[in-house]
């Protein structure tokens, strides 16, 4: 028992701190849970006190004294189950909310009992069926963008195990709590992270896919170095399976990571040269990267194609910007048309609805702008400013496009 309140203490340090979760309802609700427990088809009241899943132990208290059972063994103890009646209104409440009559008030009703009720869901359905109850209790925190205290729960449960008892909705929902979270507050991205290592990745292609669109979220909030490590953990996993969607985006993902935080560190380096070693390696890992990929390059027909052109790209425009700051324009002249020459291949295969193509259709314009070909950069930009509506991108080629000289 001494794990499980140290543990509790980690979690309420770690909700208090980052998401200002300020009540631990965990101990504010503690306390038994009522229950019958059916001995074959006799039930007997007793009180739960807890369950150490690692002990494998059901501790309980009835009117004979304390009493335990051993969690693995329970059909050999002749136990058929332990059943909890939700009280008239918590029932109701989660009636409410079952049916997405989402309010505030339901959750108020529901603590003082689901709190005790959450501490069980090691126990498998089939003798406490409880799992249905907890799942609408998380899910309406999460809808109700109630994250703090999603988070305080969510983080405490073993996902693993609930998996194994046919309730992979619970990691689902933590997938979906920490993509939310990232995006109302990139600043959670590192805790929400925590959550993530609690999920189990199968080898199916709906969970590959559900987490790739998670790592995305990190990537496109500019945090690159998360996204690298998850991408990380991502990778290997969808390399075992055959014929995988994901595996080549997941190659060359992470190598554009790293070419946006040579860029972050390099600006930084041109004030405080301390960063430069860490540019250095930044710029390093993406080439020694690239050229892996060059051996072996995506389809040209494929989608992932025109992302590979995107990151060649890139790399040329750092090179053309090294060598502008060092004052050779010739060299620098070059760098920009070959950027064009890599990305506008890319652009000349790729469709609309791809994640990269209005960065690259930017980029095309960029390079335009440097090498003074300012009608075919309007061109460009007139082209983001259509197809990509109501987008940062649309926002930024609106702007690029007011800066232009007139025609």
């Amino acid at each position: 028992m001494k794990t499980f309140a140290c543990l509790t203490l980690l979690w309420v340090f770690l909700c208090t701190t980052l998401f200002s979760q300020n009540i631990d309802y965990f101990t504010k609700y503690r306390g038994g849970l009522p229950v019958k427990v059916y001995y074959g088809a006799n039930p007997r009241a007793m009180t739960l006190l807890g369950v150490d899943a690692k002990k494998g132990i059901i501790y309980g208290k009835m009117e004979t004294g304390q009493v335990q059972f051993e969690l693995r063994g329970l059909k050999q103890q002749n136990i058929s189950g332990f059943r909890f009646e939700w009280p008239k209104d918590p029932r109701l409440a989660l009636k409410y909310l079952s049916n997405e009559q989402y309010s505030p008030k339901m959750l108020e009703i529901l603590r003082p009992h689901i709190y005790k009720v959450l501490l069980y869901l090691d126990i498998p359905f089939e003798f406490m069926p409880i799992h249905d109850d907890c799942l609408v209790y998380c899910k309406s925190l999460v809808e109700m963008e109630q994250y703090a205290e999603a988070f305080y729960v969510l983080s405490r449960l073993n996902l693993s195990k609930l998996d194994e008892f046919g309730y992979r909705e619970f990691s689902e929902l933590a997938l979906d709590l920490a993509g939310k979270m990232i995006v109302s507050n990139p600043k959670s991205a590192k805790t929400a992270r925590s959550l993530l290592q609690l999920v189990t990745i199968r080898d199916d292609s709906g969970d590959h896919a559900s987490y790739l669109q998670l790592v995305d979220s990190l990537r496109r909030q500019g945090l690159y170095t998360e996204a690298i490590s998850e991408y990380g953990r991502l990778g290997p996993i969808v390399s075992k399976s055959i014929d995988s969607p994901y595996k080549e985006v997941l190659r060359l993902w992470p190598i554009y990571c790293y070419v946006k935080l040579y860029e972050s560190y390099s600006k930084a380096a041109s004030r405080d040269k301390r960063y430069a070693e860490a540019a250095g390696k930044m710029f390093n890992t993406a080439l020694q990267m690239i050229k892996k990929i060059d051996e072996d390059p995506p389809s040209r027909q494929s989608n992932e194609f025109s992302l590979y052109k995107l990151i060649r790209a890139l790399i040329r425009v750092q090179y053309a910007r090294q060598y502008e700051a060092s004052g050779k324009k010739d060299q620098a002249d070059q760098y920009y048309k070959d950027s064009v020459l890599e990305v506008t291949e890319g652009i000349v295969t790729a469709r609309v609805g791809l994640d990269w193509l209005p960065e690259s259709l930017m980029m095309a314009g960029d390079a335009y702008e440097n090498l003074e070909l300012t009608e075919a950069a309007r061109n460009v930009y007139k082209q983001v400013s259509i197809f990509f509506k109501s987008t940062k991108w649309a926002a930024l080629s609106e702007a690029k496009l007011k800066a232009l000289p007139p025609a």
